[in-house]
């Protein structure tokens, strides 16, 4: 696990060497007091520090306005102007909101999502009778959750990504900061990391429970009766420590 630690820092030296050399030696000193997993943890807590610092900065406040008017959805932000979208004859708008550089218009028929920084709007059909359960708006990204899938929304590029759900597959938990999200399941563990671009699932094991989570620093940590697994953004997608 430490040669995993230390592959993972020398990729963040181009953010200035005092801060690694700060982090190597707090690894050096306490290295030995600390069990395996939480020192993994720490050094992947720092880790998410030091590349994510000025990355939301200039997004927390929304650079996106919607409205409905005459039958379209609106949109406007600072570079991209006024963009208009034709909603149907029956079309029914549920909600809408905005975050960051981001924008999502929910109806009965789509989702609608706008970008500020791909300045245009983005549309995703839903299936006939599916449902909106949930609806989640940060600074870089949106998520959908529906009785069929999860569905999510990169600000960035102004992309719709989905992942299916099992037939009998139950979301009973989420978990989410500004950097990714995870959706615990009946069946598995679904992770979205917008900057990566995309869903990444990790199985659980049948006689697998979750015993807890914790998320700090842009990591969510779900351990198990088995393992411990590690999510973030900027990760390859799950890191998993026996």
């Amino acid at each position: 696990m430490l040669k995993l630690i230390v592959h993972r820092l020398v990729r963040v030296a181009n953010y200035g060497s005092s801060s690694v050399h700060l982090l190597g030696r707090f690894m050096n000193t306490f290295g030995t007091l600390l069990s395996p997993v939480r020192l993994c943890f720490i050094a992947y807590s720092a880790l998410i520090w030091l590349l994510s610092q000025g990355v939301t900065g200039a997004e927390l406040q929304s650079e996106v306005t919607l409205w409905l008017e005459s039958g379209q959805a609106v949109a406007t932000s600072q570079l991209s102007g006024r963009r208009d979208l034709p909603l149907g004859a029956q079309e029914v708008v549920i909600s809408s909101g905005t975050n960051g550089i981001n924008g999502i218009v929910v109806t009965s028929r789509r989702l609608l999502g706008f970008s500020s920084r791909a300045l245009t709007w983005s549309k995703k059909d839903l299936d006939v009778n599916e449902k909106v359960l949930e609806r989640k708006i940060f600074p870089s990204f949106s998520l959908i959750r529906t009785d069929r899938h999860l569905y999510g929304f990169r600000g960035v590029n102004g992309l719709w990504l989905e992942e299916p759900l099992g037939v009998r597959e139950k979301v009973t938990r989420f978990h989410s900061n500004d950097y990714g999200a995870v959706f615990i399941t009946n069946e598995r563990l679904v992770g979205f990391t917008p900057l990566l671009g995309g869903f990444a699932s990790k199985p659980l094991d049948v006689h697998e429970h979750i015993l807890g989570v914790d998320n700090e620093n842009g990591l969510i940590v779900v351990s198990s009766n088995q393992r411990t697994l590690v999510f973030g953004t900027r990760l390859s997608g799950w890191e998993e420590f026996e």
